[in-house]
């Protein structure tokens, strides 16, 4: 009968039905069909399921990015970006890469930072005459480090379905989140070169501790996460609450960019974000609660285990499934449903699950930028003003660098654990 599931599950997915409904509709057919379950467990597992602490996290992740992009704090952090490295070689690109850095340290949110930052960066390029390919490429790919640098709303999820701790699972995304950057920054290097791009000139000292007063308040967002997290102040899932209050004192007391329209604005879209992500996590439990009842973990570590036992070989193979299921699912579709299912079998072979953690939510951010889903493509698409086509085709190019990087965690563990391990023991 489960295979009845997944194949209404597809067909619906096919003709485009919006991802909750497909897991609710799958997961109804498997009730009438097995006959012996009692419908009302549906409501009780989508009732129950979003009843969790740690996923408080998640809209206010949302509602505090969607703050930083009205009440001036994106704009701040592009600026001191812009005088601090648009001299290097790729110019603007190397100035849209570091502010996704800055920016993730703050958000968690890929599409926050498209969508904020986005407008900002392909703004500047284009009127500094950057090839629109170029332009539109590094700003969806360096847009993924987001989720990876804590604080993260995926790592928010992956710790509530797998026990992880979320603080470890936060600190494990910083080097991974720096080597993304770094891949991306060589690559900007090499197109900058090949294409005759010139930089920006050198800023003065001056303006450089003229940017870095402006953008301090912000700035400090991620060492007071971090700091909070270590010395035991707050708990991983009051860090959202922490941020929010933070980006909101900022805007309106510090910048003060936000009046009260901007405000209800925010409140609007951030509630419009939020209640389909809720809706999608309440659907999902039933369906994987029932695939649980059927006992597909063990039925898919046996089909693991018998190809091999090797960890590195189970994560390559895990990689390339999670890299094609990502073309078609949503991330925290994707997380809520798989880990459940893998985590017996990661931890059978000596898979540490916040090394595997990192390495899922890599490979479901590059999901992001490949179609027929991907929710960044569509954002730049919104944000540029140019067809989907284009944007896939700009992308194309700048997901080399970022399969590079997950390369390199996955078969260097210590990348992720090494910080987790030295502030947590």
């Amino acid at each position: 009968m489960l295979w009845w599931m997944f194949i209404v599950f597809c067909l619906l997915v096919a003709v485009r039905i919006p991802i909750g409904f497909c897991m609710l509709i799958a997961s109804l057919v498997y009730l009438l069909v097995d006959g012996t379950i009692p419908l009302s467990i549906v409501a009780q597992k989508m009732i129950s399921g979003p009843n969790t602490y740690a996923l408080l996290a998640v809209p206010l992740f949302i509602l505090a990015g969607n703050f930083m992009n009205v009440g001036g704090i994106t704009t701040r952090i592009f600026r001191f970006a812009k005088v601090l490295i648009g001299h290097v070689p790729g110019g603007l690109g190397q100035v849209n890469i570091l502010a996704s850095v800055i920016f993730s340290g703050m958000s968690g949110s890929a599409n926050a930072d498209a969508a904020g930052l986005g407008l900002i960066e392909i703004k500047a390029m284009r009127d500094d005459g950057y090839d629109e390919d170029f332009t539109i490429g590094i700003t969806a790919a360096s847009s993924i480090i987001g989720p990876i640098i804590p604080p993260s709303v995926p790592a928010v999820l992956f710790a509530m379905v797998s026990s992880v701790s979320l603080g470890r699972l936060f600190v494990g995304g910083v080097i991974p989140g720096f080597i993304m950057a770094g891949c991306l920054g060589v690559m900007v290097y090499w197109m900058a070169k090949k294409r005759g791009y010139r930089a920006s000139p050198r800023s003065s000292l001056r303006e450089i501790a003229v940017a870095f007063v402006d953008a301090l308040p912000s700035l400090l967002t991620p060492f007071m996460i971090i700091g909070g997290l270590w010395s035991g102040f707050f708990t991983a899932t009051e860090v959202a609450a922490v941020t929010l209050v933070y980006a909101l004192l900022l805007s309106a007391f510090v910048y003060r960019d936000l009046d009260f329209r901007s405000v209800v604005k925010v409140l609007y879209d951030s509630a419009y974000m939020s209640i389909p992500f809720i809706f999608i996590v309440s659907t999902s439990m039933v369906l994987g609660w029932i695939v649980i009842r059927e006992q597909a973990g063990n039925q898919l570590g046996e089909v693991l285990l018998a190809v091999s036992t090797n960890k590195f070989v189970i994560l390559t193979i895990i990689n390339i499934v999670l890299l094609i299921l990502g073309m078609f699912m949503d991330p925290a579709v994707s997380i809520l449903l798989l880990v459940p299912v893998l985590q017996p079998t990661l931890e059978a072979v000596g898979i540490d699950m916040v090394h595997f953690g990192i390495v899922m939510i890599l490979n479901l951010m590059i999901g992001l930028l490949t179609p027929p889903v991907g929710s960044v493509l569509n954002t730049v698409t919104t944000v540029a003003e140019i067809p989907m086509e284009m944007v896939i085709r700009s992308v194309a190019g700048f997901i080399i660098p970022l399969l590079v990087a997950l390369v390199l965690i996955t078969y260097i563990p210590s990348l992720v654990t090494f910080l987790p391990n030295l502030l947590f023991g």
